[in-house]
């Protein structure tokens, strides 16, 4: 008695390991973590590093080129590329993949600390991330906008009292950070006069200040056989006692509060936040790891709920992300693409067969085989996330496969006459070794997957586990516990296939009297789908700017602006928006030399034309300021129609090793551009973004180091005494004040009163008591210096960019023809960025479709012991693929990394069909069938597994490309999946068998 028997004849057994499967894969679901994206662990870092108000080339010199040097030096570094930004300075470095990136970020960290101690004393503290992918990456937990009517001061306060704080106590809440708004800060404005008769320096007064709160170790007593440290503290407690701070001053005390006026005053901030007019401040909640996103995310909900009641009138809280609403539209869309799959499964079979019972025997299988796979998501510790959905998504049309193939052929052996156990046994042995070779097929194209680098790794191996284990359990359940309830179901069913199968046996007639012309035929059609395939699609993705349809204002201030200007220029377009109908949200960031405004609509407005008729408002309301740089740009499918009026959508970039030259490539580009008139909105002057800010200038105090040593001055000292003067907001530092650290800044009193020519006339003075004006010591020049300064292999980047006003298709190819006819000096080039696929990614991809290919051809020859029959069965792979050209041809879709990812995963789907076909013909001439009447008897009894099968997964697959959720990242690879499938099984119904009966020789015919 075999296994199966076995199985089959113990019912109870069965029931109760099939409820053991129910209970565990229920329990398993509940406690699967749900995320959006999973743990994303490249061997990639970044450095970032801020200094405010610094130039681009002074953070090249003074923070990139020393952290460069640091992280140069560390084992398995493989890339580095640098940019440096007016305030702000990234270094990206990429290790090789075996680096352990928590040890390599350990070790940059220790790195980073020896330099710390030689970066500017403003500057921050250097801070390591690492690197997550574009689709990967994600504001926060939970982020929203709290404003309302009240004062920068007043917001921020009530967000941290009110919000914040009861907050952190909901479980799973790891931290709420409040960011943006004003606070309070010490402010010590010195008199310049009183300092001046007393030969004070500021320097005198920031050392005074740092002992305030220190905690040293003095020394140790001895006392008896006991040692007691000796700690030093000089606290001070209060606001009057910082006025009374002495600061010694030639054998004498001075007061702070003689000198100073020591007060509390609002911080000088250099950002400003507004929702619809008011101030507003963020709120950033951040998970716990290993968390339930959406229990979590519920008890937040709560909370927030009963403290919004609480709030003063006129405060909002708006809600800006939301990780848990991706994942619920996920699992939203995963139960309903289940239950269409469903649908259409019952509606298949019963088409075919005729019978109500099978689609509910074929839909309890499918059910068991999920439960199984989501025991085994949490026996390897997968996630529920947007990748593993989308396997378990895919994965889900092709459950049903090897049921259905079971049930089928069971349901024939009834057909003939066999008792019920008799025909599932039967029924069973006969598809056992097709549907393994099937299953294995479709697992081993994943393999190579495991070998993947970079993040193609990221994104695709948790995919691919998912959609292996969906396949082992399906394969699982179909060949032990389908036969089982099958043998123990009554089958009365009729064929409703019956004038298809006349049919077919016609055609597939010609097809097989002439085996040649139809093999040549589908050639034919192959390189007639792949010349249209090549020629008009677009390989890679259109740039995306976020979703939804919106307005983005740009202000460019000129150089040395204040805040307060900006301020000004912004109220002036608030107030032209604030408050119209069809406008859902007016957010402003106003800094002092530039102002960003979003203008999002509600959904009502997207695709009217208000969107486009605002923007040409907005458009005149710019052009009343001259001197000032105000873009408006449109975004998302409202802009999109191909009558222009969105942002800029192409860009190439020019590289090279002199910085001159590449600026004079660009421009020259820019001007050739400007000849075709359906180019807006050039811009030749980007260094990464799609829109560049153009060069600036910068204002340089050159010391003259003779001129120090001859008045015993140092650099230190000329800073401190300068920095007094200056308008600025760097020298701050922390004290200890009324239980809490506070900061504190020293400044002459009139210093916002002072400008450029009164910085020429500052007197210095030295600790001797000389005193020099410090043009004798230094010079003051404008120079013009890089917006930002990139740098990649050692090559300046400069970015190209501009709108094309018609299809992006023919953008496309006026791009490639720039940058193919465009002719260049020595060591100068133009590129176009890839969006999807690096060069080393696409080699990648190429190589494992070639191993996978392989793969699948050894685990077929091995099954069958044969090199034949796996010949015959590899060739529905290109047939498959003219499926695939002939679908992104068709439907204009952009060929991107998922698309090459769903071709790999197609060479082992197709071949499915082709294995059961080969494996029915071969068994039926082994048993003594003429090779004719093997392939039309064979073929006409694989016709309905072979179409029901391919439906169900097609139909499977179409939530994918026409819904929303995950099939934003996994429609293309859907869309190549559908089309290969399609096609591969026409041809397989007719083409495979002609091959075969080409192969076979005319003497067995």
């Amino acid at each position: 008695m075999t296994i199966l028997q076995k199985i089959i004849n113990r019912p109870i057994a069965v029931s109760m390991f099939m409820l053991v499967i129910v209970v565990t894969g229920i329990y398993s679901a509940f406690r699967l973590p749900l995320e959006l994206t999973p743990k994303a662990e490249l061997p990639k870092l970044a450095v970032h590093t801020t200094w405010p108000n610094a130039s681009p080339e002074a953070v090249e010199a003074f923070i990139t080129s020393p952290i460069e040097a640091v992280v140069a030096s560390l084992p398995g570094v493989q890339n580095l590329t640098s940019i440096s930004r007016e305030g702000r300075s990234q270094v990206d470095v990429e290790f090789t993949r075996d680096t352990r990136i928590d040890f390599a970020a350990l070790r940059l960290s220790e790195q980073l600390a020896l330099v710390r101690e030689n970066l500017p004393h403003n500057a921050t503290t250097p801070q390591i991330q690492k690197y997550v992918p574009e689709e990967f990456r994600q504001e926060a937990f939970l982020n929203y906008q709290f404003t309302g009517p009240y004062s920068l001061y007043e917001v921020r306060q009530m967000a941290l009292e009110k919000l914040r704080n009861p907050l952190l106590a909901v479980p799973g809440v790891a931290d709420v950070l409040v960011h943006g708004g004003q606070d309070l800060e010490i402010h010590i404005l010195l008199d310049r006069r009183k300092m001046a008769n007393l030969n004070i320096l500021p320097n005198q007064i920031h050392s005074a200040m740092r002992d305030i709160n220190l905690r040293k170790q003095g020394g140790v007593l001895d006392k008896q056989s006991l040692q007691t440290d000796l700690i030093v503290l000089n606290p001070i407690y209060t606001i009057d006692e910082l006025r009374a701070l002495p600061i010694p001053v030639n054998n004498t005390i001075v007061r702070l509060g003689e000198i100073a006026t020591v007060e509390r005053a609002y911080q000088n901030v250099q950002q400003l936040v507004r929702i619809d007019g008011n101030p507003s401040v963020s709120l950033v909640l951040h998970r716990e790891p290993g968390t339930n996103t959406i229990s979590v995310a519920n008890e937040s909900f709560k909370k927030l709920k009963s403290l919004i009641e609480k709030l003063p009138p006129g405060m909002r809280l708006l809600k800006i992300y939301d990780e848990s609403e991706q994942i619920r539209s996920d699992l939203q869309s995963l139960t309903s693409r289940s239950a269409f799959c469903l649908v259409i499964i019952f509606v298949v079979l019963f088409l075919f067969l005729g019978s109500i019972r099978l689609p509910f025997l074929v839909m309890s299988t499918v059910a068991f085989a999920i439960l199984l796979t989501l025991n085994l998501f949490y026996f390897f510790g997968l996630t529920l996330n947007i990748l593993t959905l989308a396997g378990l998504a895919l994965g889900f049309g092709m459950l049903v496969d090897n049921a259905i193939v079971v049930i089928d052929n069971i349901h024939i052996n009834r057909e003939k006459g066999l008792p019920a156990i008799q025909a599932a046994v039967n029924g069973t042995k006969e598809v056992f070794l097709p549907l393994l070779a099937s299953t294995l097929t479709t697992v081993v194209v994943f393999l190579p997957f495991l070998y993947l680098t970079g993040e193609l790794r990221v994104f695709y191996l948790p995919f691919t586990l998912a959609v292996c284990l969906a396949l082992l359990s399906s394969l699982l359940v179909a060949l032990l516990f389908t036969p089982a309830v099958a043998a123990r179901t009554t089958l009365h069913a009729k064929s409703g296939a019956k004038h298809l199968d006349h049919y077919y046996q016609v055609a597939l007639q010609w097809s097989i009297r002439w085996p040649l012309l139809t093999v040549l035929l589908t050639v034919g059609l192959f390189f007639y789908a792949y010349y249209n395939f090549d020629k008009n699609v677009t390989k890679g993705r259109i740039w995306s700017f976020g979703g939804g349809t919106y307005l983005e204002c740009s202000v460019r201030m000129p150089k040395g602006a204040q805040l307060q200007r900006a301020d000004d220029i912004a109220h002036v377009f608030e107030d032209k928006v604030v408050g119209l109908e069809g406008i859902k949200r007016v957010t402003t960031n106003v800094f002092p030399e530039r102002v960003k405004i979003r203008i999002d609509f509600l959904k009502s407005q997207q695709m009217t034309a208000y969107p486009l008729i605002l923007k040409e408002q907005l458009m005149v309301l710019a052009s009343r300021f001259a001197g000032i740089g105000i873009s408006v740009y449109g975004f998302g499918p409202g802009f999109y129609s191909g009558l222009g009026g969105s942002a800029p959508n192409f860009r190439i970039q020019v590289l090279g090793y002199n910085f001159a030259e590449v600026r004079k490539i660009a421009e020259d580009l820019g001007s050739k551009l400007q000849r075709n008139a359906r180019i807006r909105e050039i811009n030749t002057s980007g260094s990464g973004r799609f829109r560049g800010v153009g060069d600036q200038t910068e204002t340089i105090l050159k010391v003259k180091h003779a001129g120090l040593s001859k008045y015993g001055l140092t650099v230190s000292d000329v800073l401190s005494q300068v920095s007094a003067y200056l308008r600025e907001n760097q020298s701050w530092q922390k004290i200890r004040l009324e239980g809490k650290e506070q900061i504190y800044r020293i400044k002459y009193a009139d210093f916002k009163d002072f400008d450029l020519q009164d910085l020429y006339s500052v007197t210095i003075r030295s600790g001797g008591g000389e005193s020099v004006r410090l043009n004798e010591i230094a010079s003051i020049v404008e120079v013009q210096v890089q917006s930002e300064i990139v740098r990649e292999n050692q090559q300046y980047q400069r970015w190209v960019t501009f709108e094309y006003r018609g299809p992006y298709k023919f953008g496309n190819q006026l791009v490639d023809g720039i940058i193919e006819n465009t002719e260049l000096p020595p060591g100068y080039k133009l590129e176009r960025p890839k969006w999807f696929l690096s060069e080393e990614e696409e080699k990648e991809i190429y190589t494992i479709f070639v191993i996978s290919f392989l793969l699948v051809f050894m685990v077929v020859a091995a099954l069958y012991e044969s090199l034949v029959k796996p010949f015959i069965i590899m060739l529905t792979v290109p047939l498959g693929l003219i499926g695939v050209f002939l679908i992104f041809w068709l439907t204009e879709t952009n060929f991107d990394r998922s698309a090459y990812i769903g071709v790999i995963l197609l060479s082992g789907i197709v071949v499915n069909n082709a294995i059961l076909m080969v494996a029915k013909i071969s068994n039926l001439h082994k048993n003594g069938t003429s090779i004719r009447k093997a392939i039309i008897e064979g073929a006409s009894q694989r016709l309905r597994p072979i179409l029901m099968t391919t439906m169900t997964t097609v139909f499977g697959l179409l939530p994918l490309v026409i819904s929303g959720g995950e099939s934003r990242l996994w429609g293309t690879l859907a869309l190549s999946t559908i089309g290969g499938l399609t096609t591969s099984a026409f041809f397989v119904l007719f083409v495979t068998p002609a091959i075969y009966r080409l192969l076979s020789g005319k003497k067995n015919y």
